[in-house]
């Protein structure tokens, strides 16, 4: 088991896909979240954070709601240290359903002095499958309270462990793995791939 706490963010408004809640959305009958939970289950804890708990209480995971609500996907992560169990939380988009369990042990697995670990995929850092620790914490706060929502803004702030594609390459598909489906057209695609 991995000593940390898998943290699904799924408090986002789902403006680009109809707001259609994207953690809801399925593939072969299995929703997003769902198949997210699956891949997570070497986490000793996983925890959800939105502002609809009546939409996952039938999973069995913790449910935690934003301390400091509408202020997007870095109050997630501050609900996310705020609450954790451990001293460690990988934060997960729920609008990525490709996501595998090699790559979330991989990161979770990861040894390093770091505030933050963020892997670098297709050349964009990805800030919404990495691993954040509670010594973030304050930092997260004075940039919410000063209305800084943009998570990699953070990390001048704090130190952070980048991992590059080459690093992944124990990761199968790792490109998929990273690609999130935020607009009908993302959905169709998927779907049209028989994932």
């Amino acid at each position: 088991m991995i000593d940390k706490t898998a943290v699904i963010l799924a408090g986002g408004k789902s403006s680009r896909m109809n707001f259609n809640d994207k953690s809801l959305l399925k593939i072969k009958d299995k929703r997003f979240i769902e198949l997210i939970i699956e891949e997570l289950k070497d986490y000793k804890e996983i925890v959800i954070v939105s502002n609809k708990k009546q939409d996952y209480k039938y999973l069995g995971v913790r449910i935690v709601e934003d301390i400091l609500p509408n202020k997007g996907p870095l109050s997630g992560i501050h609900s996310a240290l705020n609450n954790a169990t451990y001293n460690e939380c990988l934060c997960v988009a729920c609008d990525m359903p490709m996501i595998k369990r090699d790559l979330v042990n991989y990161l979770g697995n990861f040894k390093s002095e770091y505030d933050a670990l963020v892997p670098i995929v297709n050349k964009k850092l990805q800030p919404l499958c990495a691993i954040y620790k509670k010594n973030c914490l304050n930092k997260i706060e004075s940039y919410l309270k000063n209305d800084i929502r943009k998570i990699t803004l953070l990390y001048s702030s704090i130190k952070v462990h980048y991992i590059n594609e080459k690093e992944l390459t124990c990761c199968k598909n790792i490109k998929n793995q990273f690609k999130n489906i935020n607009t009908p057209k993302d959905y169709k695609e998927l779907i049209g791939n028989n994932y």
